[in-house]
């Protein structure tokens, strides 16, 4: 009697289960909409924000503030229409991805840029920022982890990147943070593994896209506060806190 070779029969076996489950995950209802709660606010807590805009002309690469714009909706360099997602950024990502950007400043002249994207039906639409900040001319330190608190007062964590020029000695010290999370259905992760993960399961019982959302947040904090950290989740909190006033329920 012929011996059975167990691990082929293993992996046959796993085939046989995974491809429906596989098929069944390609199959998925459209997303529900986007949650009024993921709305950036317009102000907050002396905080004024302009939204960002990129023309659709793929020849204009900067970004225009409201302040820039003398027609609304129209580039005032090419006279191409505008959009809040820029012309690479439609090439490389999916077509239902939804880009909003910030640009908050207060009466003391500080500013605070904030950025949310939030996927539709793929998973691909939202990444960890470090291509992107690199691709902009900055060298980013070793990513740090730090406590906040969203609009509730529940605890959860956020990944901070400090920022630093390309060409700034070893020795500087950061007076810049780049601060970011993934928001789910009731989750908040730094992690994008764990975004990946839930999306999937949520795919798999629900039947059902679920968008998931990237925030960040870039911040400066003079080198001569002993505690950024602190400084980092007051903006966080501010941030979820002005979202939750804005809501509609």
């Amino acid at each position: 009697m012929r011996k059975i070779r167990w691990p082929i029969v293993s992996w046959f076996a796993l085939l046989v289960v995974a491809i429906p489950l596989l098929r069944f995950a390609s199959r998925v209802a459209p997303p529900a909409p986007l949650p009024d709660e993921w709305d950036l606010p317009e102000a907050y807590e002396g905080w004024q924000g302009e939204t960002i805009y990129y023309s659709t002309d793929p020849e204009v690469t900067r970004a225009f503030r409201e302040a820039d714009i003398v027609t609304p909706g129209v580039c005032p360099v090419s006279g191409a229409p505008l959009d809040t997602v820029s012309a690479a950024e439609r090439r490389l990502l999916p077509a239902d991805v939804d880009i909003a950007r910030r640009l908050y400043h207060d009466s003391n002249g500080r500013q605070r840029v904030v950025i949310r994207v939030v996927t539709g039906e793929s998973r691909e639409g939202i990444h960890r920022p470090e291509w992107c900040l690199t691709a902009q001319g900055v060298r980013i330190g070793e990513l740090e982890y730090v406590d906040a608190r969203d609009a509730h007062g529940k605890p959860f964590k956020v990944a901070v990147y400090p920022m630093f020029p390309r060409n700034a000695p070893d020795s500087a010290r950061a007076a810049r943070f780049f601060v970011y999370w993934f928001e789910g259905p009731n989750a908040h992760t730094p992690h994008n593994l764990v975004r990946i993960l839930k999306m999937g399961w949520e795919r798999l019982r629900t039947g059902r896209a679920q968008r998931w959302a990237y925030f960040s947040i870039q911040i400066d904090v003079p080198p001569g506060r002993a505690a950024p950290e602190r400084e980092i989740a007051s903006a966080v909190e501010w941030l979820l806190m002005g979202r939750a006033a804005g809501r509609v329920d």
